[in-house]
């Protein structure tokens, strides 16, 4: 027999291209005889249809006639009818898919050789599913409303309906049936040929706690399968397919990068999407300040009992929740790490660069640190000082563009006059320039001769000068009394 070409095909299908009568179809039905094969091999070893119960001659010369045509088209011999286990496997399969979704046994015969080396393209058949069980404009709204195909724009339901001329109530009224003829497909396939995951591998662990199914996964089985599907449809379909095994908890009508399958068993012991949806929720909310959540007092909230053994089995999942799909760290003192996700502002890139440096820092340096760090440095120096003049917890530290932090309580602002008049101010004597210049210098980076010349040159005559270097205040009576250096004498 010429196996190539030789198309067993269903009743259903030889009555419609074969014109056999009605009658004849249900005679076959009634007589197990419900597919080309089994109507040739009866022939081969009666010669006729006779003895099957309601035939009459009618009916056994059509099915005489049928016969004769195939036996002698493809040199038909009992020898070859006789299928093996495996074959009627792959038969009651195809005959199963035209009698649910009318696909044609031409069709799914193409199949057979990936069938028997265990290579079977599901989702490959899955989209011929689809094409059945769907019409044009479904099929049209399957491809740009759902997200389930890679390289399709996402058409809005107004969109669609002004293609098709309808109203975009009715576009929504029709894509909400999508899912369920979807799902009801796959759900009669699953059950009532379940056998047929013996004859596929898509390198997935189905003995582990959860599947992960993401980007990887489905450009690996697209391009197995000349296929265009995303991550959110396979997670869909292996939802359905191992739904005796696993449970999918995120939201079937929103999109993500990375989908979880986690065990029966887990889903009922533990709230996977009341997890998943306080993550989520947390990190759409405006956060000003970084911060930390407790990773085991956070999980251990939705636990439907408090069973240590599925804790501990939960607790893997959960971390590569948030860290693969959500991006969601989680420090060494095992705790969640909420980030920051609100605009950094200029003043807050000013007091960081002040904290990390710890010191006082001059304008130039800041404008320096700021353009390395952020955007937002203005080009202009002198706005930069305004914006830092601005800055409630920031004070200028006199008038040498040096900038501090209010907190450090031993930051003097004042200028090198100030502060000398400030140290003065504590004596009843004059003092030496020498002491003058180490009370100073805590503050300022400065010489005992610039303080002098700072001083001299002041014009409100603030400051007496005396020989050998002393220095009081015009406002203050002193008495010439004897010092380390003499007599106190003005210059």
């Amino acid at each position: 027999m010429d196996n190539n070409n030789f198309t067993n095909y269903h009743i259903e299908e030889l009555k419609r291209f074969e014109n056999l009568s009605e009658r004849t179809k249900n005679v076959c039905l009634k007589g197990s005889l419900d597919n080309l094969k089994k109507i040739l091999l009866y022939y081969l070893k009666n010669g006729n249809f006779k003895k099957i119960r309601n035939c009459g001659e009618k009916t056994n010369k059509e099915l005489i006639r049928l016969s004769e045509k195939y036996i002698t088209l493809y040199g038909v011999t009992i020898d070859d009818l006789e299928v093996s286990e495996e074959s009627e496997i792959f038969e009651r399969f195809k005959f199963f898919c035209y009698e649910t979704y009318g696909i044609p046994s031409v069709e799914t015969e193409v199949f057979r050789e990936s069938f028997f080396s265990k290579k079977f393209p599901y989702f490959k058949y899955i989209l011929l599913i689809l094409k059945m069980i769907l019409n044009d404009r479904e099929f049209f709204i399957f491809q740009h409303n759902f997200g389930f195909l890679t390289n399709t724009e996402k058409m809005t339901l107004q969109s669609i309906g002004d293609l098709y001329d309808i109203t975009r109530e009715r576009i929504r009224q029709i894509a909400q049936m999508i899912p369920y003829k979807l799902e009801d497909a796959i759900a009669r396939l699953t059950s009532e040929q379940d056998y047929l995951k013996n004859y596929f591998h898509y390198d997935l662990d189905i003995r582990a706690d959860y599947i992960l199914i993401n980007l990887m996964t489905a450009r690996e089985i697209n391009r197995m399968e000349e296929l265009e599907f995303t991550a959110k449809f396979y997670a869909l379909i292996f939802s359905l397919l191992y739904v005796k095994s696993y449970t999918m908890f995120q939201d079937k009508e929103k999109t993500f990068d990375n989908y979880f399958l986690v065990k029966n068993d887990l889903a009922k012991q533990f709230r996977f999407a009341d997890f998943f949806n306080d993550l989520q929720q947390r990190l759409e909310q405006r956060i000003e300040n970084t911060y930390t959540e407790d990773f085991d007092q956070l999980v251990s909230q939705y636990l439907k009992s408090p069973d240590a053994a599925v804790f501990k089995r939960v607790k893997p999942i959960c971390r590569n929740i948030a860290k693969i799909e959500l991006n969601l760290d989680i420090n060494k003192e095992n705790q969640f790490i909420f980030p920051r996700n609100t605009l950094v502002k200029l003043s807050e890139y000013i007091i960081s660069i002040l904290v990390e440096a710890g010191r006082p820092i001059h304008l130039k340096e800041i404008h320096r640190e700021l353009a390395r760090v952020s955007h937002k440095a203005p080009h202009n120096i002198e706005s930069l000082r305004s914006s830092i003049l601005s800055i409630d917890d920031i004070v200028a530290i006199g008038k040498t563009s040096t900038y501090a932090l209010k907190q450090w309580g031993d930051i003097k602002t004042g200028t090198i006059k100030s502060l000398v008049k400030e140290y003065l101010m504590k004596f009843d004597e004059p003092r030496h320039i020498t002491d003058i210049t180490e009370y100073v210098t805590r503050y300022r980076k400065t010489t005992d001769k610039n303080i002098l010349s700072n001083l001299k040159l002041d014009k409100t005559k603030t400051f007496v000068f005396f020989k050998k270097s002393y220095i009081g205040l015009r406002s203050k009576k002193y008495k010439h009394m004897p010092s380390r250096y003499g007599q106190l004498k003005l210059l």
